[in-house]
């Protein structure tokens, strides 16, 4: 259970805000569009400073934006004090502690130096680090990333020294330290513009605030939800159950015992939202596993039939184990699956603090999936002629440039491309929703060349960018997530746009950055929608039943001309899996085989994955939705005995995997009220955090459109998107939501006759 000191320090971190709530009751005649009290202010949900079950005892009302509201009482510019220790600090105590864990971390380093001779000495391991991870991250990790570590072990001997509690260790950097000299090495907030009519790549100068430029930048840590449930209050993952105190089961364990492969079909939605739903969760967040250099780490022998012991472990690894007994890894002697943690982020402002996972890419919607998150890969991306991108014509129909990089697919891939993402490879499909809108900024930057012929590469390739960005915030506030959460949800939290003009609901005191929860549990229900085929319809041949396990890491089916239009054809007519306990054998068995019997496990990886993150057990975060707790296995209905073989008790159950058991949210929704409520505080806070939100008017977001481009935008869908970019638009139809299978209700309409947006709007003759 929370205790009340943490549930305090939760308020506190969790929203960036100077407001304060006092609850008042509920009005009984639905919304009210003025609060009465005089101290009472309508705000959107994620501006309320409670946790979302003391919001629902709130009056509702309507913003200035017509949002959906809720009357909240505040104290303007309240000032947060920092908390003391409950001792006096002296220099030489703090200065002792920094340098005993600077020793314990310089250690490490030896250890790490051992390993490395005996890792290179036998090459097969990096045959083996691509089996099981199927792609390289590039890149040497830079002084910052080795900081972060150093930071940890510093962190935790501080904490030994004073013999903190955990949860004086979870708020330590919250605690005034100022009064002893820090040997922490400290970055300058980046120069900004407050005017730029663009955005940065990297996310950067979002917030007019000197001291608020990074939020949301790419390698700004994720936020958190709860706080963690790191065993030592500072790094140690979370491996124990709270009740027991022995040892959770091993992630695969759980995996076998609680996630089969059943076909259960959506009748509803198709496979398209399962496609776009892993392209823009490849927009906001990109967490990377800790290397040593351009090499992998490897957690376990060369066959796979331990973890290495000792010296010969990396201190970032955190091995899967599996059972002798496996019944589809024991044919081959595997006991081990690699894992390691992920890369840390340095603390703000000096501080000392628990680790924080860092995300690599912008945290916000912006088209970073298309651009890249940085200057380097925007500029190596483009043309710099008529403000196009990069592309390649195999077949003569357009497809992303092919990458040097052959490390990025499978050996024997006769195609391998490069995007704004570098895991544009990862399955045919992604490369599918990548090569979409490659398309689309080229066709508009190319539209636009015309109707603006004294624009340069540069004017072009920008407005076209930021098209392409609002096109992006469209569809996935209005179109995808409703779907995920219902639009009832979608409605409370403002994520819904309206119709009426500009908007003015950004606020520089929300942190638009992604949550530990989301990135390591929530957004991955979709691993459960995933069927393990696709059904390629072709316009002049038979149908062809395609497993994902031939198309991970080789998208060389799109060299075949046509296939570009036949697959979108197909994956709008697919159904998708629904969101329940089975998960295909694709991904639990065969995840990046490549040419061999076995691959890795996506569940067991999500499992450990949300233990790496520490986040907090499934109950916690119930509690933390305005549910219930669930006190007995059999609650969880027929997957609770499986449950029970697995877990001493409910209150250890990983969020992954209680929010994929849980009924079903109201109004349509796809997935159950604690994932779905995740989601949408998660996507308030990246809209309501974000200045240049596509909506937003000239008072606050400088590359604001204008009121006839605005209109423009709002008829822009996913469907009118792939109807401007198909290969053959004759004959080519579209159901008008292109994330519902076509019905009658849903009927396809020719692309042709489908409503799209008219780019003379931004014709400035």
């Amino acid at each position: 259970m929370l205790t009340k000191s943490v549930l305090s320090f939760l308020v506190i971190v969790l929203v960036h805000s100077v407001v304060t709530i006092d609850v008042v009751e509920r009005s009984s005649s639905g919304f009210a569009h003025q609060c009465a009290a005089s101290n009472e202010r309508c705000m959107t949900r994620v501006m309320c400073d409670v946790e979302p079950r003391a919001r629902d005892q709130l009056v509702s009302c309507l913003t200035a934006d017509g949002l959906d509201g809720l009357c909240c009482s505040f104290k303007s510019e309240l000032s947060r004090k920092k908390r003391s220790l409950p001792y006096e600090l002296t220099e030489e105590l703090f200065n002792n502690a920094v340098g005993d864990g600077h020793r314990v971390y310089t250690r490490k380093l030896e250890n790490i130096d051992r390993y490395r001779e005996v890792m290179t000495s036998d090459s097969a391991m990096e045959s083996l680090a691509h089996r099981f991870h199927g792609s390289s991250f590039p890149g040497e990790l830079s002084a910052e990333d080795q900081a972060a570590y150093e930071d940890v072990f510093v962190a935790r001997s501080f904490a030994d020294a004073l013999n903190l509690t955990i949860d004086e260790r979870l708020d330590l950097d919250e605690m005034n330290l100022e009064s002893v000299q820090r040997r922490k090495r400290c970055l300058p907030p980046r120069p900004c513009d407050p005017h730029a009519k663009y955005r940065s790549f990297d996310g950067t100068c979002n917030n007019p605030v000197p001291s608020r430029s990074t939020w949301g930048a790419a390698g700004y840590p994720f936020e958190r939800l709860l706080p963690p449930a790191y065993e030592d209050g500072v790094w140690a993952p979370r491996v124990h159950s709270r009740v027991s105190g022995r040892p959770l089961a091993s992630a695969r364990d759980i995996s076998v015992a609680v996630f089969p492969d059943n076909d259960h079909r959506d009748r509803k939605f198709n496979l398209l939202l399962v496609l776009f739903g892993q392209f823009m969760s490849h927009d906001f967040t990109r967490s990377a596993s800790v290397r040593m250099g351009k090499q992998e780490v490897q957690c376990c022998n060369e066959e796979h039939s331990g973890a290495l012991q000792g010296d010969q472990a990396h201190f970032a690894c955190m091995p899967i184990a599996v059972s002798p007994s496996d019944p589809f890894y024991s044919r081959f002697g595997i006991k081990c699956l690699n894992f390691v943690r992920l890369s840390l982020a340095r603390h703000g402002k000096c501080k000392l603090g628990y680790g924080k996972q860092v995300n690599r890419i912008t945290h916000f919607i912006d088209g970073s999936v298309v651009y890249g998150s940085s200057d380097a890969t925007a500029a190596s991306l483009r043309t710099f002629n008529g403000g196009g991108l990069l592309s390649t014509f195999p077949s003569g129909e357009e497809l992303l440039p092919f990458t040097k990089n052959r490390d990025a697919c499978e050996p024997w891939a006769e195609a391998c491309f490069r995007a704004g993402d570098d895991r544009a490879n990862q399955i045919v499909s992604l490369t599918e929703i990548h090569t979409l809108f490659l398309r689309e900024h080229n066709r508009v930057a190319t539209r636009l060349a015309a109707l603006n012929r004294h624009w340069d590469d540069e004017q072009l390739y920008q407005e076209a960018r930021r098209i392409v960005g609002a096109e992006l915030q469209k569809i996935f506030y209005n179109e995808y997530l409703p779907t995920i959460v219902g639009h009832n949800k979608a409605r409370q939290y403002g994520l819904l746009d309206s119709h009426k003009g500009h908007t003015e609901f950004y606020s520089p005191e929300v942190k638009p950055a992604i949550f530990n929860e989301l990135s390591g549990a929530a957004y991955r229900f979709g691993h459960s929608t995933v069927d393990g085929a696709f059904l390629v319809q072709h316009r002049h041949r038979r149908s062809e039943l395609v497993p994902i396990q031939e198309v991970f890491l080789n998208p060389s089916r799109l060299l075949e001309r046509s296939f570009f239009d036949d697959f979108l054809f197909s994956v709008m007519d697919q159904p998708q899996q629904q969101v329940d306990d089975s998960i295909t054998f694709g991904l639990t068995r065969l995840l990046f085989a490549g040419r061999n019997p076995f691959g890795s496990d996506l569940a067991s990886l999500n499992i450990q994955r949300g233990r790496d993150h520490a986040l907090r057990p499934y109950n916690d975060y119930r509690k933390w939705a305005g549910l219930g707790r669930v006190a007995s296995f059999e609650q969880f209905g027929p997957v609770g005995a499986r449950l029970a073989s697995v877990y001493d008790s409910p209150d250890d159950v990983d969020l992954w995997v209680g929010g994929l058991l849980e009924p079903l949210a109201e109004d349509g929704a796809l997935i159950g009220e604690t994932f779905s409520t995740i989601i949408s505080e998660q996507f308030a806070r990246l809209k309501f955090g974000d200045r240049y939100y596509y909506t937003n008017g000239p008072k606050q977001n400088p590359g604001h459109f204008t009121g006839e481009q605005l209109n423009e935008l709002h008829k822009v869908s996913l469907a009118s998107v792939i109807c401007a970019n198909i290969d053959h638009p004759e004959g080519f139809s579209v159901p008008p939501n292109a994330f519902k299978q076509p019905s009658e209700h849903n009927p396809p309409v020719p692309c042709h006759a489908m409503v799209s947006m008219d780019l003379t709007a931004w014709s400035s003759h």
